[in-house]
């Protein structure tokens, strides 16, 4: 019986730990509000001025990203759900990406699709398959994504971006 009880004290206290690991990262995330740019300079040759806002809504539950680069608007949501920093990607390819946080450190950020999660195929069709945001600074954001394809990476895509706002 005590054996027992120990194991659900630690199942307990484990699923308590990643709930308080979610909602630090969620809240790390929820330092970029505001407005930055910078220019976008992708693997392909081809670059592009980056705006990018971020604000918090939905009750403090979710990190708007609104984003301009070449004149392409896209949006992104992040939430914390089940234990998991999750975030949509509303994307100019005319898909949904849903990303999983795999990892944060030191306020480095990096989100990997889930393409059960999001419906997609990436031997079928073009979508991001990872972000990596990295705050520098509070002033300086690296942000960085890649495209992946039926013929592996598209491109991978990177920005040093300025607080403006």
């Amino acid at each position: 019986m005590k054996n027992l009880i120990s194991s659900l004290l630690c199942l307990f206290l484990t699923a308590v730990s990643f709930a308080n690991d979610t909602e630090t990262e969620f809240e790390k995330l929820k330092s970029l509000e505001g407005k930055w740019m910078g220019m976008l300079e992708r693997t392909d040759g081809t670059s592009d001025f980056l705006n990018v806002e971020y604000s918090i809504t939905s009750n403090g539950s979710a990190l708007l990203e609104e984003s301009n680069t070449g004149g392409i608007e896209m949006l992104s949501i992040f939430n914390a759900q089940n234990n998991q920093v999750l975030v949509t990607h509303y994307c100019g390819l005319q898909n949904k990406p849903v990303a999983v946080l795999k990892s944060e450190q030191n306020g480095t950020f990096y989100f990997t699709t889930d393409q059960d999660m999001s419906g997609l195929d990436s031997s079928k069709e073009a979508f991001v398959g990872y972000w990596k945001l990295a705050l520098v600074d509070g002033e300086t954001l690296q942000y960085e994504y890649n495209v992946i394809g039926p013929k592996g990476e598209v491109f991978t895509a990177k920005a040093e971006l300025k607080r403006v706002g």
